[in-house]
């Protein structure tokens, strides 16, 4: 087993989600909820899913900061946004390996680096842009990371969600 990353470049990444609810509970430390929602693995296709055929979709564990775990309910659809955010470690790899099953706080990501005036991350689900101050800086933690275009790197991702609006299926999948 790999040894946990908690240390080089940071990035977080949101991106909007639309939804069925399979659970929401409150977590151990009482101060947060943990919401599960089950989510279209590619949503330019639309935001439906096959429920019998798991390659259409991906389960979302993630921590809800603003007590929107104590309102919605199990069965429900909703709208809102996911939030990854880690540290990334270069890594030999060939290809993405996109999240299977479940994306949950911990999932080991690798994603793809793209260096085109902007430094983007692929991790198959979403993407991030790094920002860097000015082209000297990007340039310097670059290097210093041993990162370039078409290399790799691996982050122990975690995963916050924000709920913006719940409800029956159609009333969500009805708005964009």
């Amino acid at each position: 087993m790999p040894r946990p990353i908690k240390s080089g470049l940071e990035f977080e990444a949101a991106f909007p989600v639309k939804g069925r609810i399979l659970q929401a509970v409150m977590c151990e430390c009482e101060e947060e909820g943990e919401i599960r929602i089950r989510v279209a693995r590619d949503p330019k296709k639309g935001w439906s899913y096959d429920p019998k055929d798991a390659a259409t979709f991906v389960d979302i564990h993630a921590y809800d900061p603003r007590d929107a775990y104590e309102k919605v309910r199990a069965g429900e659809w909703a709208e809102g946004r996911i939030v990854c955010y880690g540290y990334l470690k270069r890594v030999h790899a060939r290809s993405i390996e996109p999240p299977g099953a479940v994306l949950e706080s911990g999932s080991r990501l690798i994603g793809a680096v793209h260096v085109d005036g902007t430094v983007e991350i692929d991790f198959g689900l979403f993407q991030t842009l790094l920002a860097f101050e000015d082209d000297d800086q990007r340039r310097r933690v670059l290097k210093d990371a041993g990162l370039k275009d078409g290399s790799f790197v691996a982050t122990d991702v975690g995963v916050d969600i924000e709920l913006k609006r719940w409800g029956a299926r159609e009333t969500i999948l009805r708005r964009g």
